[in-house]
């Protein structure tokens, strides 16, 4: 993975849908959260990170409904909201990533 850093590793890692990015793949990083999507034209698509928080910046997380996964990044006004398949176990795993830092 490009967008990768020195010593990052994935955690978690599904196809995702942002109402505002379009269709991707939300990363979940032991650093950061990361929605990357691919834009141009049909011969030409080349990858675009929309979205790159590190974990210490998350205020909350939720699961307001099915298949919706809601983040509350520091700074944001509105939360972000991101459709994944399993949103609980993406819950589940930034609250364990942000309680293991202290963070929550």
């Amino acid at each position: 993975m490009a967008f990768l850093r020195e010593g990052e590793k994935i955690i978690v890692q599904d196809d995702a849908k942002s109402d505002y990015f379009g269709k991707g793949i939300l990363y979940m990083t032991n650093s950061r959260i990361v929605l990357e999507v691919m834009t141009g034209g049909l011969l030409s698509k080349t990858p675009e990170i929309k979205i790159d928080q590190a974990m210490s910046t998350i205020k909350e997380v939720s699961v307001p409904a099915r298949k919706t996964l809601q983040i509350q990044f520091e700074g944001s006004v509105e939360p972000t909201v991101i459709y994944v398949s399993d949103p609980e176990k993406w819950e589940a795993a930034i609250k364990r990533a942000l309680t293991m830092t202290g963070r929550m």
